[in-house]
């Protein structure tokens, strides 16, 4: 197991405050014509990021299966103010390209540790909905709202073993 530089209570402590943080971000009043460029370039694009591991972790990175192998990707991924990247339901982790879109170049490494990072699971995803659904869908596809919980974060992969 990979030791973890902060405690419980400090980690506790730092979630605590990019819940904050995320909130400032999500408040930020954009009408300052000043700031307008900057906030749909950088903010927009890290805030929206962050949904999945928000709804997924509260952005608690212990709560992830990846968690003991990852924890300061994670812990990244879970700070409004790095620029990582994790989607819990394709087990993706990447960098976001600041196009305005949701892009993201993935990256195969751990930068921390030098660890190669598990494959994703985009496809296996895909194949599970279609399955559930009837019907092909894809990433922008609304009806991939109406799958189970489980398809909505880490644990359909978890308890398919992949």
């Amino acid at each position: 197991m990979t030791e973890f530089w902060l405690s419980d209570e400090e980690m506790d402590e730092q979630i605590e405050a990019n819940r904050l943080a995320c909130q400032r971000l999500d408040d930020f009043d954009r009408d300052d014509d000043d700031w307008d460029e900057i906030w749909e370039g950088v903010f927009a694009i890290l805030a929206e990021h962050l949904g999945e591991v928000r709804e997924a972790f509260d952005l608690d990175p212990r709560k992830s299966a990846l968690f003991e192998k990852y924890p300061d990707l994670l812990w990244a991924a879970c700070d409004p103010q790095q620029p990582v990247i994790y989607s819990p339901v394709f087990r993706e982790f990447g960098m976001p390209v600041f196009d305005g879109g949701p892009a993201m170049t993935t990256i195969r490494f751990d930068p921390w540790t030098g660890k190669e990072l598990p494959s994703s699971v985009r496809d296996a995803f895909f194949e599970e909905a279609q399955k559930i659904l009837g019907h092909e869908v894809g990433v922008l596809d609304d009806e991939l709202d109406t799958l189970p919980d489980a398809y909505q974060d880490e644990t359909w992969w978890v308890e398919k073993g992949l």
